[in-house]
């Protein structure tokens, strides 16, 4: 007998640069700074209830997902299997906020799933909370698991450290979750000891499981919901903080000192400014590597300038009259043009004479735009420099490049502006806001913009 060996495919989803952009490839560089600031965050990370919401989402679905047979983690397979359980329920505490009338807040998937309530008034079931097949498998990358993961899985307590399995913290955040909740929509454990045929829901079924059976008070009104947009400041309830400032900001952690040298920066107006703090902060010094901080501040001024010039260069392709294709001569006629390339120029000198440049490990890509910047001396010569850096260095889908003398648009125009360079300090401080740490609104004020990622989440 012949033993045949085959390749398959394990991971349906798109590559992160792919997915998440990176036009200059510089988010190497943010990384390593976002990894010494505020270890265990993402840039999505920004509202401390959902972490207690998915905690309450990860104990009733670890029960489901076992009693339907699951138990091995080990495999791609095995994991998504696992979270087979769980999206039905990230989707229903979306569809509970949006019944409780309120439409603000980390809402992933709030257009699909106000849809799906449309349907259900209307008489009509639409599955998999009308999303289509793509998008119910995208939503582990862009829903609001995805968005936590990477917390569930570093912060001591929340899970064994699979970001699945919740552990002590996160059982008792569940149990706050519950017991907030109507009586009517509270889970208990006798609710998956009744005869249930778990066969007949797996591999496929898992929505209809949770929406038929398994939580039927769901789009019960009353008790915790997603921090909504005007409250994002505000600190949660005693009882919740009491659970999450020890796990996410324990005392002499980075991530505290982290938040405390930002509210301490009462003079910054700007993310620059909070960068300047961070780099000159002694306390932080005695966490991290002190020269590892040195290039902060000259690295996210020179990122924010060239992501400026990149913004305004699409900006103009896409309002010129030249069947969107202008030639890179007229477009540099442009003032504005002119101006953000010539800021460009003056953040790439800063950079080279940045202090502890040479022990930047990711500042090759850096410094190469900003010499090509140097020895362009024209406008023209500085739009190639920028659409071919663009073009050489960039991560995920390039926007344009330089074709016969003209920048031609490589995607569509959306009208959602390309995010900046971050190191997760605006979510940092968001957490640190809601978790009692210390006043962050000056700091939240100096770091206030679009967050990255949210527009493709929330348009499914």
């Amino acid at each position: 007998m012949i033993e045949q060996h085959g390749w398959y495919f394990t991971a349906p989803w798109d590559a992160v640069p792919i997915r998440r952009g990176d036009a200059l490839g510089l988010r190497a560089g943010a990384d390593h700074f976002a990894d010494l600031l505020a270890p265990g965050l993402s840039n999505n990370t920004s509202d401390a209830r959902w972490i207690s919401i998915i905690s309450w989402c990860l104990q009733w679905s670890h029960v489901a997902w076992r009693s339907a047979g699951g138990g091995d983690l080990s495999r791609r397979d095995d994991q998504r299997a696992r979270y087979a359980w769980l999206r039905p329920l990230e989707l229903l505490w979306v569809a509970r906020t949006l019944v409780s009338e309120q439409t603000t807040g980390q809402l992933r998937g709030r257009r699909s799933v106000k849809r799906w309530l449309d349907g259900i008034d209307e008489g009509r079931w639409l599955p998999n909370f009308a999303m289509s097949p793509d998008q119910f498998r995208r939503y582990r990358q862009v829903g609001t698991y995805g968005a936590y993961r990477v917390v569930l899985r570093t912060v001591p307590g929340l899970t064994t450290g699979d970001g699945w399995t919740p552990a002590e913290t996160a059982l008792k955040l569940a149990g706050l979750v519950n017991d907030s909740l109507p009586r009517a929509a509270r889970l208990k454990q006798e609710h998956f000891e009744n005869g249930t045929k778990w066969g007949r829901w797996a591999g496929g079924h898992e929505a209809r499981y949770w929406v038929e059976r398994g939580w039927h008070g769901s789009c019960a009104t009353g008790g915790f919901l997603p921090t909504p947009d005007d409250a994002i400041r505000k600190r949660l309830p005693e009882e919740e903080r009491t659970l999450l400032e020890p796990a996410i900001f324990a005392p002499a952690s980075t991530r505290r000192v982290t938040a405390e040298v930002l509210a301490g920066a009462k003079m910054a107006t700007t993310h620059a400014e909070l960068c300047d703090a961070l780099a000159a902060s002694t306390a932080l010094a005695a966490k991290v590597e002190p020269a590892s901080l040195a290039s902060l501040p000259d690295f996210t001024r020179f990122a924010d300038d060239a992501m400026h010039a990149m913004r305004g260069v699409w900006n103009a392709i896409n309002h010129d009259d030249a069947k969107q294709s202008p030639d890179v001569e007229k477009l540099a006629r442009s003032a504005d043009i002119h101006d953000r390339l010539d800021r460009l120029r003056e953040a790439g000198a800063a950079w080279l004479r940045a202090p502890g440049r040479s022990t930047f490990s990711h500042e090759q890509v850096v410094t190469r735009l900003a010499e090509a910047m140097q020895a362009a001396t024209t406008t023209a010569e500085q739009l190639r420099v920028l659409s071919r850096h663009h073009v050489e260095h960039g991560g995920g889908r390039r926007w344009f490049r330089e074709q016969a003398g003209k920048l031609v648009p490589l995607v569509a125009d959306t009208g959602i502006a390309a995010t900046d360079y971050r190191f997760r300090l605006r979510p940092l401080a968001r957490l640190a806001a809601q978790c009692g740490v210390a006043n962050m609104n000056n700091a939240l004020d100096a770091l206030s913009q679009q967050e990255p990622d949210d527009e493709e989440a929330d348009a499914l």
